[in-house]
């Protein structure tokens, strides 16, 4: 582990969960508990990208340490289950513990240092790099520099998924308009309605890239919150 991680591990361990997420196999594909026009099933290709992302099968990462600080930070359980990320945000941002703030912090420091080496997929594994997706949602600041870092990396080392959200999501804070409809607002009567979006016509094809599931699905999936 390299010297720039040492004081974020040291600054912020604390214990890590690890309760499994999921139900025995069944020999079935799994399928949403939603309404059936918000159906989805482990079959779909949107779902299977996320998951062979998510896949920590080979425990091929290099740094322990850090991971488990990013897990606690978030109350993240591992392993994951595809679908990780389905794309329905709903405004506001995320409330955070100390802890995490503390962990939010420590990242936007190491990203402001020139070379330094980012969590990512090789670094803390692909929860990992979802728990960075996490905090980032919390703070404006950290979401601009982690965006940065995820695309730099490339999809094999950040999440694709995630970083169409964030995308959005920073899109909308700097008064654009977003490009893989994953934002929504709660209008005056409680109703959910999309933030405003670029180009919808070709919104699938972006999503398809990015491992959302269809645009129809996103705002089933976000009006049935």
């Amino acid at each position: 582990m390299r010297a720039a991680f040492t004081g974020l591990a040291l600054s912020s361990a604390i214990a890590v969960s690890s309760a499994a997420q999921g139900a025995k196999a069944t020999g079935r594909p799994a399928t949403a508990k939603k309404p059936a026009s918000c159906a989805w099933t482990s079959r779909d290709p949107w779902v299977k990208r996320q998951a062979e992302f998510f896949d920590e099968s080979r425990h091929d990462w290099t740094s322990d340490s850090l991971r488990t600080v990013l897990l606690s930070a978030t109350n993240l359980a591992v392993p994951l289950k595809a679908p990780v990320n389905m794309g329905v945000d709903i405004g506001g941002g995320d409330s955070v513990s100390a802890v995490a703030a503390s962990v939010i912090a420590d990242l936007k420091k190491l990203a402001s240092v020139r070379g330094s080496t980012w969590p990512t997929r090789e670094v803390v594994g692909p929860a990992g790099t979802h728990a960075v997706y996490l905090l980032a949602r919390s703070d404006t600041g950290l979401a601009r520099l982690a965006l940065k870092r995820m695309m730099e990396a490339g999809p094999m080392e950040s999440p694709a998924v995630d970083v169409a959200v964030l995308e959005d999501r920073l899109r909308l804070a700097s008064n654009r308009k977003q490009l893989y409809g994953t934002q929504f607002v709660v209008d005056a009567a409680g109703r959910v309605a999309l933030a405003p979006m670029e180009d919808s016509a070709h919104a699938d094809l972006r999503r398809e890239d990015a491992g959302l599931p269809p645009f129809k699905l996103g705002l089933c999936l976000a009006r049935k919150r």
